[in-house]
């Protein structure tokens, strides 16, 4: 009985985690620029090459790469863009506050 309450417990966390979500753009032709998300918790990772998904880059009017894009719910929260030489200069740590900000929202 103790391992299906864990059970079930676990899938609640996943089910609402999965609220957020964290999009990495970028392009074939800058990959020596490219933006490591995998290590963010408590959200759904995607990276997306613009140059395969033309649709996605003009849906989310990237203007430049890398781009990283917060969503809550499908809804963009925060956006971190690339500078003159095509480099994030945002800090991972500074992503995962965003999500953890998020996440305490809710619970006010």
């Amino acid at each position: 009985m103790k391992g299906y309450i864990t059970l079930i417990i676990s899938l609640l966390f996943i089910v609402s985690y999965s609220q957020v979500s964290v999009v990495h753009f970028n392009s074939d032709w800058n990959n020596s620029n490219n933006y490591d998300i995998s290590n963010l918790k408590e959200c759904e990772k995607t990276s997306v090459v613009i140059c395969h998904n033309p649709e996605l880059q003009e849906k989310h009017n990237i203007k430049s790469v890398p781009t990283v894009i917060v969503f809550d719910e499908g809804l963009e929260i925060v956006r971190y863009e690339a500078n003159l030489l095509m480099e994030l200069t945002c800090e991972i740590k500074q992503i995962q506050k965003q999500i953890d900000k998020i996440y305490l929202a809710k619970f006010e």
